[in-house]
């Protein structure tokens, strides 16, 4: 164990690096992987052994639902599967696609299990240290998936899932999401809780091994527990899969909506604050009382600015951001008769020195 953190602290910074590049630009929720649990020759649990239907089924079924009301609903929205079929897939190449695609939101979709089959509930994972117990056992059974993985030490850097202190550097994967995936998970258990009446087992954080490596905000759904009649009755039948489908689609149309609000109000803030923004002047008046500027006989009045500093009146002629076309304002201003001009800087309808306004532009 002593070479594990030193192996995690060096892939944390990798994906560190990862999300420079595929978050760059975030132009909203265009792009969603969704993530069916398990698949092939992982069923992953078997529930009470009523049905022929495993874990892996049952996902995929609901995963396939909310890809369709995804594309129905949004145009602008590209949905992508680790898996359309039975089939298995390492969780290192899940979280490999969505990062490829340069995803903007990864949602991986599994069932629960618990030896006391009075237990039921849905619950919404993010990445982050356990806090409980049981949370760290509900990671280490969703991460055993990786002993059927052929190398899988070599995969994982000799992260063992069931020894607790692999989720210790394990944790510290995602930090960068964390704020966005607790937003989605928070909207998803709403949506379980009031529109579909499921047991709320609240938003909660573990070491899962297939959110960890994802460079976009991503989350763990558990739509219930297989183990208790009840709710593995529900989720198997037609309509409990649309539902918890139909719930996950609309806490992500949510998300979506409030991410681009965001987005559109900073474009807004960005278009109204244009006008504080760095510029350079050409200074060629001052005097202690304020100046008619119909006075000062310049055709193009407009260009004309007027502050107010250390108890004179100023004025300027120009608004331009490169000192290449201030040279063409000193002309002008040497044509009207002002011969005694010079450059200034304007950051924020205030007047800066030349060589910080340079450094700033550097």
């Amino acid at each position: 164990m002593k070479r594990l953190i030193p192996l995690f602290l060096t892939l944390f910074i990798v994906h560190s690096f990862c999300f420079l590049n595929a978050q760059s630009t975030n132009l909203g929720v265009k792009k969603i992987v969704i993530d069916p649990g398990h698949g092939g020759k992982d069923p992953g649990t078997l529930g009470t052994g009523r049905y022929k239907q495993a874990e892996k089924d049952v996902v995929l079924d609901v995963a396939i639902k909310l890809g369709k009301y995804l594309e129905s609903e949004f145009d602008d929205i590209e949905v992508i599967y680790t898996r359309d079929s039975d089939k298995f897939i390492k969780l290192s190449e899940r979280t490999k696609i969505a990062n490829t695609q340069k995803a903007d939101l990864f949602i991986s979709i599994h069932c629960d299990a618990f030896r006391d089959q009075k237990v039921y509930g849905s619950s919404t994972y993010v990445m982050g240290m356990h806090k409980t117990e049981s949370n760290l056992n509900v990671a280490i059974r969703e991460n055993s998936s990786i002993l059927m993985e052929n190398d899988y030490q070599f995969d994982y850097e000799g992260f063992n899932p069931s020894e607790p202190e692999s989720y210790i550097a394990l944790s510290m994967y995602q930090s960068t999401y964390l704020s966005h995936s607790l937003l989605i998970a928070s909207r998803i258990q709403h949506q379980f809780k009031n529109r579909v009446n499921r047991k709320d087992r609240g938003v909660k954080q573990a070491g899962f091994l297939v959110l960890s490596r994802a460079t976009m905000p991503s989350v763990l759904i558990e739509l219930g527990f297989l183990t208790n009649k009840t709710e593995e009755d529900f989720l198997n039948s037609e309509q409990g899969k649309i539902y918890m489908a139909s719930a996950i689609f609309r806490a992500i149309k949510e998300y979506k909506i409030e991410m681009e609000s965001v987005i559109l109000d900073n474009h807004k803030k960005e278009t109204d604050n244009s006008e504080e923004q760095l510029f350079f002047s050409v200074q060629f008046l001052s005097s202690k009382s304020q100046v008619n500027l119909e006075d000062l006989q310049i055709d193009e009045l407009s260009l004309v600015s007027e502050f107010y500093d250390n108890n004179t009146y100023r004025y300027s002629y120009g608004k331009v951001e490169t000192l290449k076309e201030v040279s063409l304002l000193k002309k002008k201003l040497i044509n009207y008769g002002f011969q005694d001009c010079f450059t200034i800087a304007i950051l924020d309808g205030k007047k800066m020195s030349l060589s910080n306004a340079l450094s700033i532009l550097k």
